[in-house]
């Protein structure tokens, strides 16, 4: 669970501390993988983080940025219940069809790829009980509909199995990198 101190101060999102207070308030550094994890888990989504991974423990973890294939990001990245993320794939069509103007889908058709990094842990620590069944080996924790169109994207042939792509990889300091 992440802890109360960096939690953005502010009750709402429309009262909620400005992004570049809240990172001067905590002091974090410069570091991509770092700022991505605390402006998009941290920052934007702290109660929903800390429903879906109460037995989290922050300083257990590395912070990287790497590079996946789409194919590798296709058959390694799962969500819950240790299933794909599937999820928004119906939706990219559907929004491919009318030229939607939702702005991830509209950044992801250009470039061909998310235009920030979806955040992934590798599950190791994580423990599964009642309805927390975490993905297996690398578990999707923020970036649902950019995983899901970049699923799509490949499965339509509209980007190519080596193309790469950049993700947030959290990975416990107590486990080999696999």
């Amino acid at each position: 669970m992440l802890p109360s101190e960096v939690k953005p101060h502010g009750f709402n999102t429309w009262d909620k501390e400005d992004w570049s207070d809240y990172r001067a308030r905590h002091s974090l550094p410069d570091c991509e993988a770092t700022l991505e994890f605390y402006r998009q888990v941290v920052y934007d989504h702290f109660e929903h983080f800390n429903e879906h991974y109460p037995e989290f423990d922050l300083a257990a973890y590395w912070f990287s940025v790497e590079y996946m294939t789409a194919e590798e990001a296709y058959d390694r990245i799962k969500f819950f219940h240790n299933k794909p993320m599937t999820e928004w794939g119906a939706q990219y069509d559907y929004f491919k069809k009318v030229n939607h103007d939702y702005s991830i889908y509209q950044q992801m058709s250009k470039e061909l790829t998310p235009p920030f990094p979806p955040i992934l842990i590798q599950s190791a620590l994580l423990v599964d009980s009642g309805w927390r069944v975490y993905g297996r080996d690398i578990h999707l924790i923020e970036g649902t509909h950019r995983v899901s169109y970049l699923r799509r994207m490949l499965e339509l042939g509209e980007i190519e199995p080596e193309s790469l792509h950049k993700f947030v990889i959290l990975r416990p300091k107590s486990v080999v990198n696999t």
